[in-house]
């Protein structure tokens, strides 16, 4: 009961984070998903999607930083996807174990992208990978319906950017 609380804790996020706008915010939402995920999956001993998210966290919480030089460094950016290769082994309950690290992995590439409907289209492969993973690993329905909050909140939101696009060129008429 108690993982199924950060679960939609954690869906309530989602819905929020593709709505951004600008690039601190969507990642302040993100790193508050991460934490509830943290914890969901720890709840219900998924601990290769547990040790990812805290990492995601910590990626969040660095790429947010106002330090430019730091946040996007190429070191730093080889040494989360080193942490997140790390956490699948050490955390190693079958080849689904896999999954969680690439999903981050997709999620860092995205997170380095500055433009905000390019990092957005960016998470389509993260958010295929959780789905392999919770499909054979986890089985909550929270992460299945927020899953699918996710993907439709994208959808909206890379729908809402083109017409915005159209618009500024004059492709679209206000009716």
């Amino acid at each position: 009961m108690i993982a199924q609380i950060f679960g939609f804790s954690a869906i309530g996020c989602s819905l929020f984070i593709y709505t951004r706008k600008k690039r601190d915010s969507l990642l302040a939402f993100k790193l508050v998903q991460d934490l509830c995920w943290s914890m969901h999956y720890f709840l219900l001993g998924a601990y290769s999607a547990m040790a990812s998210n805290l990492i995601c966290a910590t990626r969040e919480t660095v790429y947010y930083n106002k330090n430019q030089k730091i946040s996007r460094s190429i070191p730093l950016f080889a040494l989360f996807i080193l942490f997140f290769a790390l956490s699948a082994i050490l955390t190693w309950k079958g080849i689904f174990s896999i999954f969680p690290a690439m999903s981050s992995i997709f999620s860092t590439i995205a997170f380095r992208i500055k433009r905000p409907r390019l990092m957005k289209l960016m998470v389509l492969p993260s958010s295929f990978c959780t789905l392999i993973y919770n499909i054979t690993v986890s089985h909550s329905v929270s992460v299945y319906v927020g899953l699918c909050i996710t993907l439709s909140s994208l959808t909206y939101s890379l729908i809402s950017d083109m017409i915005k696009s159209k618009k500024d060129k004059g492709e679209v008429q206000n009716v």
